[in-house]
């Protein structure tokens, strides 16, 4: 199924909305979101977190095993 999701990298303060599976790994897609766009660059010690419910994502999860439903929001924390 395609989820609309918006990720945001807030050190940045850049917001991107996409379109992805639901059985996609979230870490897939922000490593194509950093190939590809250079203000969603972020660090593998960077934390992801859900907007909606103020969780840490694991990047190995999938949207789906991650409960990430579309109009879901994902920020790209920078550790200190």
């Amino acid at each position: 199924m395609k989820l609309t999701v918006t990720i945001t990298n807030r050190a940045k303060g850049q917001s991107y909305d996409i379109q992805v599976d639901s059985g996609q790994r979230i870490g897939t897609t922000l490593r194509v979101l950093r190939e590809n766009i250079p203000q969603m660059a972020w660090k593998e010690e960077d934390l992801i977190q859900s907007g909606r419910t103020r969780r840490r994502i694991p990047l190995q999860q999938t949207y789906e095993d991650a409960n990430i439903y579309t109009g879901d929001r994902l920020w790209i924390i920078e550790r200190q």
